[in-house]
């Protein structure tokens, strides 16, 4: 699986990432922490009630921004995040 999108205005001011439908799906189930990798670093993170991912924890390494293009990847029960800076 393979989930790219360019931050919002208030995704990048509220530091989330939406998920549409169809990404929503190949995601664990609300509140479910799964691993993120990001900056050869991994994170525990989970999909909120809003199906948004919260970036909070991830500021510490990146300040993401309006139009910044992420792509997370799935391999089997990691998910890696990348980020395209615009």
């Amino acid at each position: 699986m393979e989930f790219v999108k360019r931050l919002s205005p208030s995704e990048a001011k509220y530091k989330y990432v939406g998920l549409s439908k169809s990404a929503r799906e190949e995601f664990p189930e609300k509140d479910k922490i799964f691993k993120l990798k990001f900056k050869n670093k991994t994170y525990d993170m989970k999909v909120n009630n809003k199906n948004s991912i919260m970036l909070t924890q991830l500021y510490a390494v990146y300040e993401f921004q309006e139009n910044d293009e992420i792509k997370i990847i799935s391999n089997r029960n990691l998910f890696e995040l990348k980020v395209n800076e615009n």
